[in-house]
């Protein structure tokens, strides 16, 4: 301890002897060790930690998988088959099930759109969960009838109800229906996907029957004593059992069980944040490149001090063990810069996420600064320090002594071995940064091109509002008819409203509808596995106002009422895809085994989903033909949408005063939201590769000066033997042009691999081109050429005379 003592203020004090350097080696690492540890809490928060419930590596979540889904699907399981997962499987201690219920809440207040799920009784002690107030669900309550109950989420009972302990017992208005308040959740406690109100799931024996309608979620708490691959050996048995007695609806299904952690998240989360992990890895590598260099250079300096010690009995391990120590108590130093990089990253991330869209993120509320991301960056910090000190430490301890105890000597042939080690890692800064670089431009390629390129309608001046009719009020078809008529009509004669319309998705939104499709004149589709297209109902007026070009045929008009032919218009997708060659307008198809349907027109593809439905076969539907409970409306404004927010509420209120209306915002808006993940990446690329590129302009500036610092003397000599200052600026830029083209060799096949790498993680929502790749090449071969030439454009100016007798 006495040596370490004595070791750890000699450090200190050669530190304090270059405090320009020690500063500038804590300023990079600062950088880099934030990067990575903003993005390791990213990590930790919304993949490896997202659920706060009680022994969550025992909850499993369990769904129905087939061949056609893909490898890593995860379906809904129909009520049918959870009912008998439920009695056979005893490898679970209990499993629930949840379904969607976002639900319109009114009384007292102004009505609103509630995040909400109908749950089964055994969800809540699946999950752990104990409420805060009162009690969760029964058994009994299960029952058709005896279901209208309701616990409330935390912060719904405090905004709402103003923490009123006496909200027990209360009725509320749930889609225009009763409902008691018999309990609260606990604080924090908002799961599936912010859920702020839950009743329970009520199944009635046609729907307890059904095995073709899959629409639950089922996780479950393992019994105790048993594992995971327990409970999936169990499922696959009693999935191929169900399969065999029921074939129709469960031929080629399978039970995968996976634990909840896999099962709830977000399937293209993972492929962004390890990008972005990558991405900081990098950054942190060019920054390790870039103080090995200094440290390279200290050493240099230090070789004679380093040869004293050495000639008068110091061991070599001793000088490697104190250099690595001031290599660690350099990056001790950058520890507290490094938390506050992170915070600040932490920070900027979660202020720019979109309210709106952060129940779809599990975990955000957990992104700060805690104990387990300071121990990261402290453990980052000791590992770092070691990846940069080891090879300068090294490299310094093993002076050639004859040469540096000489007054005034060089060690030229270790000198030479130094400078080749510093150029190689130039080169790897460089060859680093590339990659990096092109990524970033890349991604923000692809970004600003699901943003801002050709979605198939014009997004510009277009305002969208949705709202959802409660079954109890809008039972009937013609109710939910009239519904969408008068508001479209009230919005149409808003001042400065061009044009309005209604449909059940609109293009970007948060919710899609699909049905299975057969076509006349071809063999009924397999039941268990139908092919599918995406649905759209809307009223007339929809492809003008959204300004969605139909080449083929006609558009939807007033006369195409409940009473006339049916009829469907068909996007281009989806004539390729089912009538290749042929012309289908006046043929017929049928959507979930209904009545047949004549195609009249053909209209151009809409991007719905920038992650997969990208040109994905759709049907549209007359909405008095087929009119829902989901309702969008659209309004094309002539000048700012924005302005028409007000206005647009006060004609749906108009129409129904309890309907409450929400996702009022514009197109463009609306677009964003859809692509914040995309922003999000495009943005984190964008700054890791300015990093990178600024540390490898550094490094090559400070490689170039280090070398025109110590060939004073050469350089001298040369002016002094007739060399023209043109003769030594290509000297010295002539090093930095050569190690940065082959730094950019190096990295165009780096990137060249990266690029593909992008292009299969992210499902092809980045593409490679060459163009970039050679752009960004160019790019940092002129910044590095820059930053070479401020000193070699010193060296031009050096005296012969000075040089020659500084030596």
């Amino acid at each position: 301890m006495r040596t370490l003592e004595i070791e750890t203020r000699y450090a200190l004090r050669s530190l304090w002897k270059r405090p320009g350097v020690s500063a500038l080696v804590v300023l990079t690492l600062a950088i880099g060790i934030g990067a990575n540890a903003a993005i390791f809490e990213m990590i930790d928060a919304l993949v490896l930690r997202p659920f706060a419930m009680p022994d969550v590596e025992r909850i499993a979540m369990v769904a129905e998988a087939s061949p056609a889904s893909g490898a890593d699907s995860r379906e809904t399981v129909s009520p049918a088959n959870f009912l008998d997962w439920k009695k056979q499987a005893d490898t679970f201690e209990r499993l629930a099930a949840f379904e969607w219920w976002d639900v319109n809440l009114a009384g007292g207040d102004e009505p609103e759109r509630v995040a909400g799920f109908t749950v089964s009784a055994d969800f809540f002690p699946v999950l752990g969960v104990q409420p805060a107030l009162g009690r969760m669900f029964t058994a009994d309550e299960e029952t058709p009838g005896r279901h209208r109950r309701a616990v409330l989420g935390y912060g719904l009972w405090q905004r709402r109800f103003g923490g009123d302990r006496a909200v027990l017992g209360r009725t509320v208005l749930l889609d225009t229906e009763p409902y008691e308040i018999v309990g609260v959740a606990p604080r924090g406690f908002d799961f599936p996907m912010g859920s702020q109100i839950w009743a329970p799931l009520s199944l009635d024996a046609a729907a307890a029957a059904r095995r073709n309608a899959r629409y639950l979620s089922v996780i479950g708490r393992l019994a105790p004593g048993r594992t995971l691959d327990d409970a999936k050996a169990q499922m696959a048995v009693i999935a191929d059992r169900l399969a065999q007695q029921y074939p129709e609806a469960n031929r080629d299904h399978t039970a995968r069980v996976s634990t909840l952690l896999h099962g709830m998240r977000d399937q293209g989360l993972g492929p962004m944040l390890s990008l972005s992990q990558a991405s900081a890895a990098f950054v942190l590598l060019i920054a390790c490149a870039n103080i090995a260099n200094l440290l390279l250079a200290r050493g240099a300096e230090r070789q004679r001090d380093i040869a004293v010690r050495l000639a008068i009995g110091a061991s070599r391990a001793r000088l490697v063990r104190e250099l690595l120590l001031e290599s660690v108590l350099l990056a001790l130093a950058a520890v507290p810069a490094a938390v506050g990089v992170a915070w600040l990253g932490i920070w900027l991330i979660r202020i720019n996420m979109p309210p709106r869209l952060l129940r779809f993120v599990t975990g955000w509320d957990h992104l700060d600064v805690d104990g387990r991301l300071i121990a990261f960056t402290a453990m980052l910090a000791v590992g770092t320090a070691i990846v940069f000190g080891i090879l300068p430490a090294l490299q310094a301890s093993r002076p050639r002594l004859a040469d540096a105890l000489k007054e005034g000597g060089r060690s030229t042939t270790a000198g030479r071995h130094r400078q080749r080690l510093r150029r190689i890692l130039v080169v790897a800064e460089i060859a680093l940064s590339l990659p990096l670089l092109v990524a970033s431009g890349l991604s923000i390629i692809g970004a600003n091109r699901f943003l801002h390129g050709p979605q198939g309608y014009d997004p510009d001046g277009l305002l969208t509002l949705r709202a959802v009719l409660p079954d109890a009020r809008y039972s009937d078809a013609g109710a939910r008819r009239r519904f969408a008529a008068d508001v479209v009509e009230r919005l149409s004669q808003k001042p400065n409203v061009q044009s309005a319309a209604a449909t059940n998705n609109l293009p970007s939104g948060s919710s899609n509808t699909t049905r299975s499709i057969e076509i006349d004149g071809r063999p009924a589709p397999d039941p268990a596995n139908p092919p599918t297209v995406d649905y759209r109902t809307v009223t007339p007026g929809f492809f003008d106002t959204m300004r969605i070009a139909v080449p083929q045929g006609r558009v939807f008009t007033s006369t195409d009422r409940e009473d006339a032919a049916e009829v469907a218009i068909v996007t281009e997708s989806m004539a390729e895809k089912y009538f290749p060659g042929m012309d289908p307008l006046g043929r017929r198809i049928k959507l979930d085994g209904g009545a047949w349907i004549t195609i009249v027109g053909v209209s151009h593809d809409v991007i719905h989903d920038w992650f997969d439905h990208r040109r994905y076969p759709t049907v549209y539907r007359p909405f008095a033909q087929s009119p829902g409970s989901n309702v969008a409306f659209v309004v094309r404004a002539a000048g700012d949408p924005g302005v028409l927010t007000t206005a647009a509420g006060r004609a749906v209120r108009t129409v129904d005063p309890s309907q409450p209306v929400f996702d009022v915002m514009t197109m463009r808006e609306l677009l964003y939201e859809k692509t914040v993940g995309l922003q999000y990446i495009a943005v984190i690329m964008g700054v890791f590769a300015v990093l990178a590129l600024g540390l490898a302009v550094v490094g090559v500036y400070s490689l170039m000066a280090f070398m025109v610092a110590q060939r004073t003397h050469e350089i001298g000599v040369r002016i002094a033997l007739g060399a023209s200052r043109g003769d030594v600026l290509r000297l010295a830029v002539g090093q930095a042009a050569r190690l940065t083209c082959a730094g950019a060799i190096v990295g165009l096949v780096l990137a060249s691999a990266l690029g593909r790498l992008m292009e299969a993680g992210l499902l092809g929502i980045v593409s490679s081109d060459a163009r970039v790749s050679f752009g960004f090449a160019a790019m940092l071969v002129l910044s590095a050429l820059a930053a070479g030439y401020l000193p070699a454009r010193r060296a031009t100016a050096i005296d012969p005379i000075v040089a020659l007798r500084s030596e």
